[in-house]
């Protein structure tokens, strides 16, 4: 039986500068390997003097230059970025259209204190580290969500909800434990929880008690009592009158941010950083941002989608598929088609489960 556990704690920047020392040459200085190397092992550490070494010896060179260093930098990745569940994200904050405050929003909680953490220490500004976005169904929280991690460059740990989830006692905990482990041992990291509401349903209405007490596991995490410094939580979520109120207390999930429907010029956005991806004829992105009021982002990405579909059918067989446009006349004929179902019922729900929660 394993009575004990060692975590695994991170290195400091001096230790990492003396480790790379006893690998690489006495004259040698790695300083800007070590700075780069926040969250290396040892045997990532040592791997790393490998590859400077190699890249020294290929470019001729009798001495390690600054330029090997980089180099090999550029081929090195920790152990936890290859075996974890860290995720690296292309996602691009441009490619979110509209969003405008939300955007504002997560910066100021989430970037800044990292960013000017002196500034914050020295007027005693303890900002919670936790956000919830929630809103309908295909209004981009989750696209929000990754590609402000993106932006951040921080790592991303991104967990869809039920995935945790296990049928086995004590198990669904652990899991929570060992995210936030991994997190702690790779900060600074976003930890982005979507579909929240299936992670942390209200407790007392399960059965079997599973999720009863992966929110109790979660309150513990959040409070922080094992340091959460450098880690960040956003959650996503399109009933927020589902989660268990405790979650959305201070110092929990603190600031609780509402995507809602786009707006008109919201909306022109979306359409042109959507079309920026298809081959398209010139299309008015404003004048389909007034015939789509009460859209979604992923109503309209459906939209362009089901144009393209429209415009490949109605090609002919001898041209070439790299020159098939979208026209105006592909977005009118699928326009009826795709026009989202039950709109007034989804948001007259939403409206009403929100009143309930935040009340």
């Amino acid at each position: 039986m394993v009575k004990h556990t060692l975590s695994k704690l991170r290195q400091k920047l001096n230790d990492r500068l003396s480790v790379l020392q006893e690998f690489l040459e006495p004259d040698c200085n790695p300083i800007t390997a070590a700075r780069a190397t926040d969250n290396f092992t040892l045997s990532d550490l040592r791997r790393l003097a490998t590859r400077i070494q190699m890249e020294c010896r290929i470019s001729g060179s009798s001495t390690i230059s600054e330029d090997n260093i980089k180099t090999a930098l550029c081929c090195s990745r920790p152990i936890t970025a290859i075996t974890g569940k860290q995720k690296k994200n292309h996602n691009n904050i441009n490619d979110v259209g509209g969003m405008e405050e939300q955007k504002k929003l997560l910066t100021e909680v989430l970037l800044w204190p990292t960013k000017y953490s002196e500034l914050f220490g020295k007027c005693g500004i303890t900002l919670g580290r936790g956000v919830l976005l929630h809103g309908q169904s295909g209004c981009g929280k989750t696209l929000l969500a990754n590609s402000f991690a993106s932006f951040t460059e921080f790592n991303v740990i991104s967990i869809k909800g039920p995935e945790l989830l296990s049928k086995y006692i004590g198990s669904s905990e652990e899991n929570v434990r060992n995210v936030f482990e991994r997190a702690r041992s790779q900060t600074p990291c976003i930890v982005i929880f979507d579909e929240l509401d299936s992670l942390a349903p209200k407790r007392g209405h399960d059965s079997t008690g599973v999720t009863d007490r992966v929110v109790n596991q979660l309150l513990t995490e959040l409070d922080g009592a094992e340091g959460l410094s450098g880690v960040f939580v956003i959650g996503c979520t399109s009933r927020i009158d589902m989660i268990d109120e405790a979650l959305l207390r201070p110092g929990r999930f603190d600031h609780l941010i509402e995507c809602g429907l786009p707006s008109t010029n919201d909306r022109s956005t979306i359409i042109r950083v959507i079309l920026k991806t298809v081959l398209h004829a010139k299309i008015s992105h404003t004048a389909w941002a007034y015939r789509t009021e009460g859209w979604t982002g992923a109503d309209l990405k459906a939209l362009i989608t089901n144009a393209q579909f429209n415009a490949h059918r109605n090609a002919s067989k001898d041209m070439d598929i790299d020159s098939i446009h979208i026209t105006e006349e592909d977005l009118d004929a699928v326009f009826e088609d795709s026009k989202p179902k039950e709109r007034k019922t989804q948001i007259a729900n939403f409206k009403a489960g929100q009143k309930v929660t935040l009340a």
